[in-house]
């Protein structure tokens, strides 16, 4: 399968994540290219079973394309691992490097790799790495809602979109810091948050469903 094939799997996958729609449109948008272009890939998709069409949901992922998918974050996940704990990249560079390097490592590189890092269950970020043949089934999911109960949680996974990680290590938002939420204001569409004191900076606002298309997910500490 050709990288851009990939390229436009993946997009589906997390646009289906994200929204309750996947249009032609969104598609072109993520993907920086011309509405004809996204046609014209979409039939091929359709053509070799990757994606059906949907009434309600615009696309879905066939098993076929489910598993492409799995395997490609497989690899991207695996890498980033790789680049943080071997090569010390930043969270905020290893993004670019894996998107590069997923279309190229073999599948037996990407098992040697899984056995060096000694089988890491999620990257850096905090996604799920699906062991080989296994689907996407994210650990961490639970996300900023306007009815979420305010008290305390633990920073567990974020979308690696770089001005959001830059956002977040400004007001001292790390994976596994904790923080207390304490409460939402529907006009400006802002949470309040009072970050662990040991953390980098002592407070925050984040901006709610409305302003994040992808919102960091958290979970509650045990």
């Amino acid at each position: 399968m050709t990288p851009n094939k990939e390229d436009y799997l993946k997009c589906i996958y997390e646009i289906g994540t994200e929204e309750g729609k996947i249009s032609n449109k969104e598609i072109a948008n993520r993907m920086q290219v011309s509405p004809p272009a996204v046609t014209e890939m979409i039939k091929k998709l359709i053509s070799e079973d990757l994606i059906i069409k949907d009434k309600v949901k615009g696309y879905l992922l066939t098993k076929t394309g489910k598993i492409n998918v799995a395997e490609l974050y497989r690899k991207h996940r695996l890498i980033e691992v790789f680049l943080v704990d071997h090569l010390q990249y930043t969270c905020d560079l290893i993004h670019q490097e894996a998107e590069i390097l997923e279309h190229t490592v073999s599948d037996h590189f990407i098992n040697a790799l899984d056995r060096l890092l000694n089988y890491p269950q999620t990257c850096p970020h905090g996604g799920q790495i699906p062991k080989s043949g296994q689907l996407i089934e994210e650990i961490y999911n639970q996300t900023f809602t306007q009815d979420l109960t305010p008290g305390d949680y633990v920073l567990r996974r974020v979308q690696d979109q770089i001005d959001l990680l830059h956002y977040l290590e400004t007001v001292g938002l790390k994976i596994g810091v904790t923080f207390t939420l304490k409460g939402f204001d529907p006009f400006t569409q802002l949470y309040r948050l009072n970050i662990d004191v040991r953390a980098p900076g002592g407070g925050a606002h984040c901006r709610g469903s409305g302003g994040a298309a992808a919102p960091p997910q958290i979970r509650r500490p045990p």
